[in-house]
């Protein structure tokens, strides 16, 4: 049989929000390890998590993934895996994140400044300098 080989650049900007925007991720370090689930899980996905950043309420993530794995599938376990260990890991602080996600595809060659924006989290919404475009709405999920 021939063996096939195919390249891809398919690249998903996510953000998910905690339940009922709770300020559950109190600070940068919990952020990194979120961030450390959410690269564990998207590996057993042939996937790969090119940016995080993350502030009280919400994280974002650009990830890089290849066209056997739905977008659906991608976040839904990306959310559930990353609260699973989230909770196993903080056992004493409740973790969970709202029904739903915000997505939108993101050409793979014009991405820069929204790479800055998902690293800068933190900073911008403390300095209330955030995209609103790139944003969920408050009343998303």
């Amino acid at each position: 049989m021939k063996q096939r080989h195919s390249f891809h650049r398919l690249f998903s900007h996510f953000a998910f929000t905690t339940k009922r925007r709770e300020h559950l991720i109190a600070s940068p370090e919990d952020g990194e390890a979120l961030l450390g689930f959410f690269r564990v899980k998207a590996a057993e996905l042939d996937a790969y998590v090119e940016e995080f950043g993350c502030h009280r309420d919400h994280v974002h993530l650009l990830v890089r993934s290849g066209p056997t794995v739905a977008l659906s599938d991608l976040h839904g376990q990306l959310k559930g895996f990353a609260a699973w260990k989230y909770r196993e890991h903080f056992a004493d602080r409740p973790f969970g994140w709202q029904d739903g996600v915000w997505s939108a595809t993101v050409d793979p060659d014009d991405n820069h400044g929204l790479r800055e924006y998902i690293r800068g989290q933190w900073r911008q919404h403390e300095e209330r300098s955030f995209v609103a475009a790139w944003e969920p709405k408050p009343d998303s999920p």
